[in-house]
């Protein structure tokens, strides 16, 4: 196995802005804030203001970054479903045929009940949004579990246990936890929801007679911290998710050894620095979105593509995220990178295939 060491800048693709995006001089109420004329037909829905605003902003520059000579036009969310639903019209009205965004899940199903036959990609990382008509964008839970999975079945470790902490993306990994075992090669031995200050951990993983070979940890920031505390000694090779990189997990010894999921670095490291020179601070993979939204939009109005068999064109896109691909079903495929950190450096062990 080969691995290459990496800084902790190159994990910027991997910090989120929050488990679910359930979550300039701007103006609201679906006011565009760009024409560039690169972008006719598609619209990038962002909140510019609004609680999230730093965040829209943010993307709003990757997506300058993506298409210096013209992009999409940005209309402004104002961070709210009735902003959501505001901007989408508004770029309807002006002829968009297709609508990246908005960023959060409780935002799109209010601009999927304007958008009519107009395709909608989502920056959530809800799943669940696809069963509704929206492609989505963001970085799913089931991706970092496909991952992981994969890649530990490939070491050898079959038998494992999902620990994860109360709420949108505790249940979610273990949904998509099990669906993934079930398709084979994995048996899950135990599913835990906890809190990560409560003790005796490894003992509730034996409570069922079966011991793992390893335990995912969806959850990144203090929430690891206090889950890895309690697996200290317990020799699980421990699995995470690209959540893992909200936080600087390399001083962090119960982490040592650990594997988890990312954005490909040496993808996302040349955008992170080009973002940083330009606008003096780190990205993170929801500004990559962003910056991979204006990509999309640019390569199908090239191909005069802004349809939904475009979307789902087999070759699907490479982007700063890595590649991805979008199914018929509104879902994306995620090429990611397996990372692990050995005395104190970040590694990259293997890219791992979306599946």
């Amino acid at each position: 196995m080969t691995s290459s060491p990496i800084t902790r800048r190159h994990l910027l693709g991997a910090a989120l802005a929050a488990p679910f995006l359930s979550a300039c001089g701007a103006q609201s109420g679906g006011q565009a804030v760009t024409n560039a004329p690169g972008g006719a037909n598609a619209a990038l829905l962002l909140p510019l203001t609004g609680a999230q605003g730093d965040i829209g902003q943010n993307m709003a520059r990757a997506a300058s970054l993506a298409s210096p000579g013209g992009g999409p036009q940005i209309y402004d969310t104002a961070d709210t479903a009735e902003g959501a639903a505001a901007a989408a019209t508004k770029a309807l009205s002006e002829g968009a045929r297709l609508l990246l965004g908005p960023l959060k899940s409780d935002q799109t199903p209010a601009v999927l009940a304007v958008a009519g036959r107009v395709p909608v990609i989502t920056f959530s990382n809800d799943d669940t949004l696809a069963d509704q008509g929206a492609y989505v964008m963001g970085l799913t839970p089931a991706q970092s579990v496909g991952t992981m999975f994969t890649y530990a079945r490939a070491q050898g470790l079959t038998q494992i246990a999902v620990v994860a902490r109360e709420g949108p993306l505790g249940e979610a990994t273990l949904r998509a936890a099990t669906q993934i075992a079930s398709a084979g090669g994995i048996t899950l031995t135990g599913v835990l929801t906890r809190d990560p200050a409560q003790s005796g951990l490894t003992t509730a993983l034996r409570a069922g007679g079966a011991r793992p070979q390893a335990v995912y940890l969806p959850d990144g920031g203090a929430t690891l911290t206090g889950f890895a505390d309690g697996l200290a000694g317990s020799g699980l090779q421990i699995l995470g998710s690209v959540q893992w990189g909200a936080g600087d997990i390399t001083a962090d010894p119960n982490l040592a050894g650990a594997w988890f999921a990312a954005p490909p670095p040496d993808l996302f490291t040349p955008f992170a620095d080009r973002f940083a020179a330009t606008f003096g601070a780190a990205p993170g993979a929801v500004a990559g979105l962003g910056h991979d939204a204006a990509l999309i939009a640019a390569g199908l109005a090239n191909a005069r593509a802004l349809t939904r068999k475009g979307i789902e064109r087999n070759a699907g896109f490479t982007g700063v995220l890595g590649p991805f691909r979008f199914l018929p079903t509104g879902r994306c495929q995620r090429d990611l990178s397996v990372l692990t950190l050995r005395q104190g450096i970040l590694e990259v062990l293997a890219e791992v295939a979306g599946t």
